[in-house]
């Protein structure tokens, strides 16, 4: 009996013992290899696509230093951890990445270095043992390829900086510059209509100029802004024309009514309508609302509020079988005009935004006073086309037409909206080939619920309080009559 008990016990310690073995050798077998499971909604933690091309295709080394100090602040150390996290992604999937991390603070050398790459020393202030103090400290990347040297100079935010970071890497490998002409920029009715936010995006992959017709660059893209008191002359026109008809991409941002900065309305006089006609976009002279709305603030400098603006209407329709709305959940629309398309001899035409289907239009008597609006009966409500796709068949010449000349200005930007997303996408298409298109913010991607009608409303509220009571009660009869 003795004997069978030390057996057993030898017997069990040796299976421990081999189990704790097995467990040491396969930690250490993948100890080094990276595995990752991303459950979030829009693979949110993992590479696009595009940042995956980009990598795939490098043809030489490109060197990726995060000049980092230890004694970051610590409200950062999560910023910290997820970019150290995602430059070290950029490594493991090519060979052609070489990722150095270097803190500046460590020795004269390194700080000389990462002043001289363009990376400045933040300044930061936090409360401690209460008193305010005052730190410094590096937090920014210098991506270089050969003699061409691209530099972030500090990292705000987790969401912004794939894109950042793999413009960059494609801005210095990229053999040729690819340059965006912009037209029409300065001829605003007010000198807060400005384009900044996307100037600003865009120059850190391309080359951005303002341009006057006709052109005088080879322009990969042109955006062409008319705004309201821009007015295109006979001869400008057929400058487009020309570009269009070598191959040109051009975007097109237009009203079929001119509202000015008194919420009045005039005849618009850009002199467009016959030009986008002929190639297969009529831009209707009207003013969509719509139900699904933009929150605007309607106060002033002592009182504000904010309601529902029918005439900047959201969407969310989208023709998913372009490559344009990669990362892009809604659009708003300041001010549109409906677009009617046509299929004249040599060109093709495709819808690429309608309004939601709970939309209207106006065609005179204009009323943009939000007070004085009110919405039609049911039957009137219907979908409209408000940004669309012109392509020559012969010469590949693209046009696409976007029914508000104020949908990418810093002013009318919405954080709710993806508007930029939407702009940028389009210009890295047409002019990159969509090397840069769909890289997300990494983010969870927030869907917006879709548009439902009053009567939708209140069946889903009823349904949500009265669901679960009424389960409980058809249980507990259920119950009841199985006693008896």
């Amino acid at each position: 009996m003795l004997k069978k008990l030390q057996f057993s016990r030898l017997t069990y310690q040796a299976i421990v013992g081999l189990a704790i073995a097995v467990v040491v050798l396969v930690n250490l077998a993948i100890g080094s290899v990276a595995l990752r499971l991303d459950l979030s909604p829009g693979q949110a933690y993992t590479l696009a696509p595009a940042t995956k091309t980009i990598l795939h295709n490098l043809d030489d080394l490109v060197n990726v230093k995060l000049y980092l100090s230890s004694d970051l602040p610590t409200r950062l150390l999560p910023l910290k951890n997820d970019a150290v996290d995602l430059i070290k992604e950029y490594g493991r999937l090519s060979k052609q990445i070489n990722i150095k991390i270097i803190d500046p603070k460590k020795d004269a050398p390194s700080l000389s270095e990462a002043k001289s790459a363009g990376i400045p020393e933040l300044q930061f202030s936090q409360l401690e043992k209460d008193k305010y103090a005052v730190s410094t400290a590096f937090f920014g990347v210098a991506v270089s390829y050969g003699s061409k040297t691209e530099v972030i100079p500090q990292i705000t935010d987790i969401n912004s900086l794939e894109y950042n970071l793999t413009s960059a890497i494609y801005k210095v490998t990229r053999k040729t510059p690819v340059t965006i002409g912009i037209y029409g920029e300065t001829a605003g009715t007010s000198q807060t209509e400005t384009l900044n936010t996307l100037k600003k995006v865009m120059e850190q992959q391309f080359v951005v100029e303002t341009t006057q017709l006709p052109l005088t660059t080879d322009y990969q893209t042109l955006l062409v802004l008319a705004l309201p008191g821009e007015k295109f002359s006979d001869a400008d026109i057929n400058a487009l024309k020309t570009y269009l008809s070598h191959g040109g991409k051009i975007v097109v941002f237009a009203d079929g009514v001119t509202v000015n900065e008194d919420l009045t309305t005039s005849p618009t006089e850009h002199n467009l309508f016959t030009w986008l006609a002929s190639d297969g976009v009529v831009l209707n002279k009207d003013l969509l609302l719509s139900s699904a709305a933009e929150m605007v603030n309607f106060g002033n400098g002592t009182v504000q509020f904010f309601a529902p603006y029918p005439f900047w209407l959201t969407t969310t329709a989208f023709n998913q079988t372009q490559p344009f709305f990669n990362n892009v959940s809604r659009l708003t629309f300041p001010w549109t005009s409906a677009l009617r398309l046509t299929n004249p001899a040599g060109w093709q035409t495709s819808v690429l935004v309608k309004t939601e289907n709970q939309s209207w239009e106006e065609t005179s008597n204009f009323s943009l006073n939000p007070q004085d609006i009110s919405a039609p009966a049911n039957n009137n409500f219907k979908s409209f086309t408000v940004a669309a796709l012109a392509q020559n068949q012969k010469t590949n010449g693209k046009l696409v037409v976007v029914a508000s000349s104020r949908f990418i200005l810093d002013r009318f930007l919405s954080q709710t909206s993806n508007n930029l997303d939407f702009t940028l996408n389009l210009v890295n298409d047409l002019a990159a080939g969509g090397a840069l298109s769909g890289i997300r913010s990494r983010s969870v991607s927030l869907y917006p619920l879709p548009t439902l009608t009053a009567t939708q409303m209140d069946l889903f509220k009823y349904a949500n309080i009265l669901l679960l009571p009424l389960v409980l009660a058809i249980f507990g009869a259920y119950r009841l009559m199985r006693r008896r």
